[in-house]
């Protein structure tokens, strides 16, 4: 039952034996009502006839009732014929409140009609191999009770062949319907099997394609519209990982052969101190920068691993700004960058205290490094709807607009020289993005070259 065409066919079955159920139920009743009311009310006629004849004391057969009152009555009598008839189809018979047999006529022979204490007023019985349709009537007054039968094989035959036919009805109507679910479950999962092959045709080298909407239900264009769009970010990220790998390798080559060609160089000969000193140096120097990099890499890689945990804890954003401040007071006092701090709401965010702490570095580390000598750097903190948002202003050389959307690209750098300076590799801002992002905020970055960058961080109120 795992499968999609079996459960539709199953469920459009269950319907239609349902419907079908239903349906002859009501025509059974139906028909039964209409072969059987005509009956009851001959029979309601007749016994009401005979109650009125035994009342009118004029027939020869007499009996008394429990209260002593004397009443004559045959079947026999030839103005009862239809009554006194061996052959009659009908069965008379009149008992008292007890059940005891007073009368009957010839048409049951030595048999009886059947009694019971707890009786209907009308009720199927078979008799002598026959179906009959019994009225128990009772008189309260005279307390009797008058019992007509009449023979009903023909209607009951009538009946039975009537059920029969629903019957091979519904079976033929159902094989019928699973057929025909089995071929409308067909066509309906028909655009599901297309749609399953264009997927299979898709691998990593072709992820730019899409499959087309044209002549797809629309119950699934939803469908194939969500999967167009996740083939979009697959190959968004493929591209970007063959362009990080191809960074990284690029990033590295650089420091690795400095470091080589100057152990070459130390080894070919024998070397002065300072020499050996400023070979040193230089390998030092590269192997830092290396580091720093694999350092920013495993550390972008582990925001990107789904397996990353980061420990959330209320955080008063004006300590973490402070404390980022302090870390590069310094650098800012040797250029003479002014940092001015402008708290106009005391705001408390739901962070991870170390990532968000890396946010902030990176963000005031670019702010010292790309701003002008004696330059000013404004930090302001504000509410915004259910948001705290740091705004990082400087004064510094700015990013050129056409930047602005890479900017937060891996490896991305607006100018390879200047980058190169001030020893940056164009992943810090990559880091700020990724780790506002798990933090459910977003990042927001406007500049104008040669005069300002601002950042701004929106950061959900704890």
């Amino acid at each position: 039952m795992r499968s999609i065409k079996a459960k539709l066919i199953v469920l459009y079955s269950l319907v239609m034996i349902a419907v079908l159920s239903v349906l002859s139920i009501i025509l059974f009743l139906s028909l039964r009502n209409i072969v059987y009311k005509p009956i009851d009310s001959s029979l309601l006629k007749r016994a009401k006839s005979i109650d009125s004849m035994i009342k009118n004391n004029s027939f020869r057969f007499s009996f008394s009732d429990i209260n002593g009152n004397k009443y004559s009555f045959s079947f026999s009598d030839n103005r009862l014929w239809v009554y006194s008839s061996r052959y009659s189809k009908y069965f008379f018979q009149i008992r008292s409140l007890q059940g005891e047999t007073l009368e009957k006529s010839l048409s049951l022979g030595k048999m009886s009609l059947p009694f019971s204490k707890n009786f209907k007023r009308f009720e199927n019985i078979n008799f002598k191999g026959k179906t009959l349709r019994l009225l128990n009537y009772v008189d309260p007054y005279d307390r009797m009770i008058i019992q007509i039968a009449y023979d009903t094989n023909r209607e009951a035959k009538i009946l039975n062949n009537f059920t029969l036919l629903l019957f091979a009805s519904i079976a033929l109507i159902m094989i019928a319907s699973a057929v025909g679910g089995f071929v409308v479950s067909n066509r309906a999962l028909k655009p599901i099997n297309d749609i399953s092959l264009k997927i299979n045709r898709i691998s990593n080298e072709n992820l730019n394609e899409s499959i087309s909407v044209d002549g797809v239900p629309y119950e699934l264009e939803v469908l194939v519209s969500s999967f167009n769009d996740m083939l979009k970010r697959l190959d968004k990220a493929f591209k970007q990982q063959k362009r990080f790998i191809s960074d990284i390798s690029h990033e590295l080559k650089t420091p690795l052969s400095v470091i080589l060609m100057q152990a070459d160089m130390a080894l070919k000969k024998e070397r002065s101190s300072d020499e050996y000193k400023r070979a040193i140096e230089s390998i030092k120097e590269k192997t830092d920068m290396m580091s720093k990099l694999i350092e920013k890499m495993l550390l972008l890689a582990s925001l990107e691993s789904k397996y990353n945990k980061m420990s959330f804890s209320e955080v008063s954003l004006e300590d973490l700004i402070k404390e980022a401040i302090a870390l590069f007071a310094h650098k800012a006092d040797k250029r003479g960058i002014t940092i001015n701090i402008d708290i106009k709401d005391r705001c408390s965010v739901k962070a991870d205290r170390i990532t968000l702490l890396e946010v902030f570095s990176n963000i005031f580390d670019n702010a010292v490094k790309y701003n002008k000598e004696n330059g000013r750097i404004d930090v302001s903190v504000k509410k915004a709807d259910r948001f705290a948002v740091v705004e990082v202003r400087d004064t510094g050389i700015g990013i050129p607009k056409d930047s602005l959307s890479k900017i937060t690209e891996e490896f991305f750098r607006v100018d390879e020289s200047r980058s190169k300076k001030t020893s940056g590799f164009g992943l810090g801002l990559s880091i700020v993005k990724r780790i506002v992002e798990l933090h459910n905020g977003k990042l927001e970055i406007d500049s104008e070259e040669g005069k300002y960058t601002s950042v701004k961080i929106f950061l959900p109120i704890a």
